[in-house]
């Protein structure tokens, strides 16, 4: 059992405007991420290890809410933490009383040889946690979850390809409830039941995009998983894509509009929404209640205005959702790409040449990690976030639930 003892450093000194805009945090609504990380199996042999393995994620899981991007800034992290830091952190202290954090070596290969499903596994699950608490008591309405694929692009090599993850991350507060990788861009589909099988879904709207229109995962999604979809349909539907398009849109009135301004250019989209009774043949795509018509205008400055249809359909009925909560729900979708460009931009993913092992898929998972973590606390702006928290690292505890501190001599 964890003794409670309260970390004192982290209160005192001023707390930085972006930090405080966090909100204080409740140590009984903060689930302590070392419970969810000791599930992980341990790759390494019993015979020669110093540091446990939890002590060495909690390195990389706090060095990466400190805006880490690479696996020598993880091992920096730790060499520029305190010996009280590394205490609370579980860091073993050396019979000559000395406690150094885990070198850079001692980190690259554990990440390279750690089981990688294990550990989305675990973070996933903090991170649900999280989320509901953060959203229990705002909100009423059904979690929505996009499911999308990225590549790493700086991990291929000359002998083998970059690697693709596919995840799944919840629209609104967005956080990667599971990750897996799939290979190639083409294997995503195959990959798609076995991505979401851990995850409760009962009650659940799925958003995806055309590639994963497949009608096998479609009818398990609904009689397996008990969750609803909103789907996109394109032309390599042919039968479902040719109804859609053939239905008389021009009787249907618009049923929701919407409108925004920004980076340049103006957007406005209109929703119509028709239901086919089945007596009358119904959608052609397996549990289909509502066939949707997404019509989009764009303008940028200085170009002409592009018009783009976009058909969809939705496991739902009329009186289960709105248009307004459809025309949100395929617009949300696209929070899976803000996530990943902000991997890119704030975290260098993209630039990142770590390629041996299981290690860019970990490293991918540190840093979904610090992006749920930092966005179900409140962070509007993560790299702002992680700066200052990198300038006093004992705060990234408090934001990983890390409020009690061990047996302060160590094991």
């Amino acid at each position: 059992m964890i003794k409670k003892v309260p970390v004192s450093a982290v209160s005192s000194s001023p707390i930085p405007s972006v930090l405080a805009k966090l909100g204080p945090l409740d140590p009984d609504d903060t689930a302590d991420l070392r419970v969810f990380l000791e599930g992980v199996p341990d790759p390494r042999s019993r015979r020669g290890r110093w540091y446990s393995l939890t002590s060495i994620l909690l390195v990389c899981a706090a060095a990466a809410v400190s805006g880490a991007r690479t696996i020598d800034e993880l091992a920096e992290w730790g060499a520029r933490a305190d010996p009280g830091l590394l205490a609370v952190l579980g860091v073993r202290r050396h019979l000559l009383r000395w406690r150094h954090a885990p070198s850079r070596s001692a980190i690259g290969r554990l990440l390279e040889c750690l089981d990688a499903d294990a550990l989305d596994a675990a973070v996933g699950a903090w991170l649900a946690h999280r989320r509901t608490k953060a959203t229990t008591a705002t909100s009423a309405v059904r979690r929505v979850i996009a499911v999308d694929g990225k590549a790493l692009r700086g991990s291929a090599r000359l002998d083998q390809p970059r690697r693709h993850l596919l995840s799944a991350v919840t629209h609104g507060l967005a956080v990667t409830l599971a990750q897996a990788e799939v290979g190639s861009k083409t294997n995503e589909t195959r990959h798609f039941q076995p991505l979401l099988a851990p995850l409760d879904l009962e009650g659940d709207v799925l958003t995806f995009d055309a590639l994963h229109s497949v009608k096998a995962n479609i009818a398990w999604l609904v009689e397996t998983k008990k969750a609803h979809y909103v789907a996109v349909i394109k032309p390599n539907q042919p039968t479902a894509w040719a109804q859609l398009d053939g239905l008389d849109w021009n009787a249907v009135k618009v049923q929701h509009t919407a409108s925004d301004k920004g980076h340049g250019r103006r957007e406005s989209r209109s929703i119509k929404t028709l239901a086919i009774a089945d007596s009358l043949g119904g959608i052609a795509f397996p549990y289909a209640k509502l066939a949707i018509r997404v019509h989009r205008r764009r303008k940028a400055t200085g170009a002409k205005e592009t018009r783009e249809t976009v058909y969809a359909v939705t496991s739902l009925d009329a009186h289960e959702t709105k248009p307004a909560e459809l025309a949100s729900d395929l617009r949300g979708h696209w929070i899976v790409e803000a996530q990943h460009n902000v991997r890119d931009r704030v975290f260098a993913e993209d630039a990142s040449t770590v390629h041996a092992g299981n290690a860019p898929r970990v490293m991918a998972t540190f840093r979904n990690l610090a992006i749920g973590t930092l966005k179900t606390l409140g962070a509007t702006n993560i790299a702002k976030a992680t700066r200052a928290i990198r300038d006093e690292p004992q705060r990234a505890l408090p934001i990983l639930g890390i409020t009690n501190d061990p047996d302060p001599y160590g094991t």
